[in-house]
């Protein structure tokens, strides 16, 4: 939990608009060890402290977080400090190592240094090789659907925009097994939250295999502060869901069934392109699985029915005959303009940016100009893939962006997770059809004592099953199927 107190968050926030007297005290307040009894009963084991930022109230925010900091670790709480800024990286390691502080969180740290660092960086230029324990990312956003001035609403005659991390975390843990922070605030002035729209933030986080560095909004911590029963009972849903992902961690060890791979070294202008393909394809619930470009000659394409290379530069030629070996056996292969001209022209069916060919038994869809739009390249790609090889789908859901099918080690087992961002839509009776004909289903919701056990019905498709999901279900929810 990023926990926001003291003279140097004071000094930081203050230059904010809409700072406040009261702000100003709940930050005091915060730095007192007795407001670890916020904690007490909750599953927060480790607090982010503000720790140097290279202005002059680090010394004093390091000297005054003493008795705050061993009153942590007296309740077995951890505490990272968090440096940014201009800060002095070794003053601020040095003065970490002295308050006994867990570990310190510096970005594009350098030096060497046998104390616990946590690097972090924006999401697009992570560190991603850097020593220590955990990584941390930067850059993120409050996950939700949401219109400018219309807060989780979207009228009639717009396009509601979905915000979301998860397609960052997918990215993210293909290339690292360390674990993930995310970074980021709720939004500020004019937002009310409730406690679903915390939870949403964490289970955008969780499904994925992230975590997210919990972050209150001023209107919650300073409820907390007061004692507040309504601020109480906000922070206990949030300790609920923080805790129930705990209790099912297992979940992490399940592999990503998705049939539409991303092939790229995401750097650069890459990033920019294949990032927001992913991002745009989640919120389309295309199940996609991240491929590095450095990790794909070992990786299997098994279960991959397409795949998408969109970066500039051509794969070296090992990669590249992998690609084609995949696209003669059966696969689709999508590719910018520069590929090469084998295959044999055929009619796609629908109007695209791309030049299908049939290739072998498969095809390949090359662009017929440079790729700049990435929502497009989404579409199409959907289109060219199919719904006729979705995984699942969910009837009378707002879910858009994280809807997960996932599988156990040993295949026993399978996994449907589905969110429901838009606020107040997860109160509707729902609909979950998946390909596969599993025998039976446990349906598991934050808060439950208990899962329910579901009966998968034959569905009306030709093949797979329908599971009915209760009205009473929150707008999060998990299916795990016994094969």
């Amino acid at each position: 939990m990023r926990w926001a107190s003291g003279p140097l968050e004071i000094a930081l926030r203050g230059k904010t608009d809409g700072f406040t007297p009261q702000h100003k005290q709940t930050l005091e307040r915060f730095h007192d060890p007795a407001s670890l009894d916020i904690l007490k009963d909750s599953p927060i084991d480790c607090l982010v402290l503000s720790w140097a930022a290279g202005v002059p109230e680090d010394a004093v925010q390091q000297r005054s977080a003493t008795a705050l900091i061993a009153a942590a670790r007296q309740r077995n709480l951890a505490v990272a400090g968090w440096v940014e800024g201009s800060a002095d990286h070794a003053a601020a390691i040095a003065a970490a190592r002295a308050a006994g502080l867990a570990a310190v969180a510096i970005q594009d740290f350098k030096g060497k240094t046998d104390f616990p660092i946590i690097a972090w960086g924006e999401r697009a230029r992570m560190p991603w090789d850097a020593d220590g324990p955990v990584l941390a990312a930067s850059g993120n956003v409050w996950p939700g659907v949401s219109m400018p001035g219309s807060g989780d609403s979207a009228g009639p005659t717009s396009v509601p925009w979905l915000d979301s991390n998860g397609w960052f975390v997918q990215m993210a843990r293909a290339r690292t097994q360390k674990p993930l922070w995310l970074m980021f605030d709720p939004p500020g002035k004019g937002r009310t939250l409730t406690a679903a729209n915390y939870q949403t933030a964490i289970c955008d986080a969780e499904i994925t295999g992230g975590r997210w560095a919990i972050s209150l909004d001023e209107t919650l911590r300073s409820g907390l502060a007061e004692g507040n029963a309504a601020a109480r009972e906000t922070f206990s849903r949030i300790g609920a869901t923080v805790a129930f992902f705990g209790q099912h961690a297992a979940w992490q060890t399940f592999r990503n069934l998705g049939v539409f791979g991303v092939v790229s070294d995401f750097t650069g202008d890459n990033y920019d392109m294949s990032g927001e393909i992913l991002n745009l394809a989640a919120r389309r619930n295309l199940q996609f699985r991240v491929i590095w470009k450095s990790q794909a000659i070992e990786q299997p394409f098994t279960g991959l029915k397409a795949i998408v290379y969109a970066d500039k530069a051509a794969p070296e030629a090992p990669l590249r005959r992998k690609l084609m070996a995949f696209a003669q056996q059966g696969g689709l292969l999508i590719t910018g303009p520069k590929w090469g001209p084998e295959g044999t022209p055929t009619d796609p069916g629908f109007d695209t940016q791309f030049a299908v060919r049939n290739f072998g038994k498969g095809r390949l869809a090359v662009a017929k100009g440079d790729l700049t739009d990435a929502y497009q390249v989404a579409v199409d790609a959907q289109f060219l893939v199919s719904h006729a090889n979705d995984l699942v789908k969910v009837y009378n859901s707002s879910s858009s962006g994280c809807t997960l099918v996932a599988g156990s080690p040993d295949g026993k087992r399978a996994l449907v997770q589905v969110l429901a961002f838009a606020t107040g839509r997860g109160s509707s009776a729902r609909t979950v059809w998946v390909r596969e004909k599993y025998r039976a289903a446990s349906l598991w919701a934050i808060g439950a004592a208990a899962p329910l056990r579901i009966e998968p019905l034959p569905a009306d498709e030709y093949f797979g099953v329908e599971c009915q999901i209760p009205a009473a279900v929150p707008g999060y929810f998990a299916l795990e199927f016994e094969a």
